[in-house]
């Protein structure tokens, strides 16, 4: 009865511990399943505590993790499992880079501001019979001056999907699905007082939303693959033997 219930015990923790590693790993079960080649209702049995994956798939999560098979069965501290963000955060030139982000964000917004106020003063919705600029947020036509301003939002996703790539090693899927869905609203706003059927565009935001899902896990573990596992040093190593 005891070894049952010791047994019962450790397949709790090792639930546990492939939960919390996932989470911390930025993985979903679908795609820890494609990384160790299962199917993810297998993933989520272990992550129930309803089974437990054998020695060798053990082996492969921990190094999907940076993990050994040992932090993986007994648990991982938080500050291990965040040190390669901490890593990546701490080098000496992510300041500059997160600054460079901000700067071509901010950039972004002083543009649209200007060319928003140039629009508003300068071209307005049409000049009166003396000559003057009628000042207006709409032109004569009807199209909004304030749409500029949505043209930035998947600009400006644009360049956190190029940050996090390349910076963190991880391609965000919010910032691919802001990129989508604001570039069609933005086309929208600027045809909508064409037809009154431009909405139907949003219909093929579906099937590139689903594919930019599959693009960005796919991405996801490939970068993960060509990140060097986290080797334990041998100090520790004999000290537990």
């Amino acid at each position: 009865m005891l070894n049952v219930r010791w047994k019962m015990d450790e397949q709790e923790r090792l639930a546990h511990n492939l939960v919390s590693l996932r989470k911390a790993s930025g993985l979903t079960q679908v795609e820890l399943a494609e990384k160790i080649k299962y199917s993810n209702k297998t993933v989520s049995k272990w992550e129930r505590a309803e089974g437990y994956p054998d020695i060798f798939t053990l082996k492969k999560i921990a190094e999907v993790y940076g993990v050994t098979v040992d932090e993986l069965l007994e648990g991982v501290s938080p500050s291990c499992i965040a040190e390669a963000e901490h890593k990546i955060t701490s080098q000496p030139d992510y300041a500059v880079k997160k600054g460079l982000l901000v700067m071509a964000c901010g950039l972004l917004g002083c543009m649209t501001s200007v060319a928003f106020f140039l629009m508003l003063f300068v071209v307005g919705a049409g000049n009166t019979p003396d000559g003057k600029v009628i000042v207006s947020a709409f032109n004569a036509d009807g199209y909004a001056y304030w749409n500029f301003f949505i043209y930035n939002i998947p600009l400006d996703a644009a360049a956190f999907f190029v940050f996090y790539l390349k910076v963190h090693g991880r391609a965000e899927k919010w910032c691919l699905t802001t990129m989508l869905w604001g570039s069609l609203l933005s086309l929208h706003l600027s045809i909508m007082q064409y037809s009154s059927l431009t909405a139907l565009i949003y219909i093929l935001g579906i099937p590139f939303q689903i594919f930019l899902t599959k693009f960005s896990t796919t991405l996801n573990i490939v970068l993960k693959a060509d990140t060097p596992v986290k080797k334990k040093p041998e100090s520790e190593t004999k000290k537990k033997s």
